[in-house]
């Protein structure tokens, strides 16, 4: 039997260029996920689905009221797109992944653990996408990852 959580797409347009006369759409996938406490389960937080991602990224915000399990003691990088980076601890979270009337089982993710909050809440393909099956239809407004 499988699970399927119901992601959303977030739309704008992009104001700059509608400034210079070009409509450009601004389209997010977001996923709703709460991860694990030594109490139970923190709020609700919306995290971008980003399929260039290698590692989840979590800001100290976030992590910090969950439950983790350090990988690595020292500090990592991980670079972006232009040479940009960020810096933070490896770490292991537990999550659940939720829509309006669903819950997924507990997953077990590597995560980069930001100092700061400097980055939004990313979900990255280790853990996540290599082992759930992601279903992404712009055009019919259809998206969800679908746990085995």
């Amino acid at each position: 039997m499988s699970t399927s959580i119901e992601l959303e797409f977030e739309t704008h347009i992009d104001l700059d260029f509608v400034e210079q006369g070009i409509a450009v759409h601004l389209i997010r996938l977001t996923a709703s996920l709460q991860l694990q406490t030594r109490e139970g389960w923190t709020r609700k937080y919306k995290a971008l689905v980003d399929t260039g991602n290698p590692i989840s990224v979590i800001p100290n915000s976030v992590w910090s009221k969950g439950k983790i399990n350090w990988i690595l003691s020292h500090r990592s990088d991980l670079l972006g797109i232009g040479g940009g980076k960020v810096s933070g601890k490896l770490g292991e979270v537990t999550l659940v992944l939720v829509d309006k009337k669903t819950a997924s089982p507990p997953i077990k993710a590597k995560a980069l653990l930001l100092d700061d909050d400097s980055v939004p809440f990313l979900i990255g393909f280790e853990d996540i996408m290599t082992d759930i099956k992601l279903v992404c239809d712009y055009k019919s407004k259809t998206s969800f990852f679908q746990i085995r």
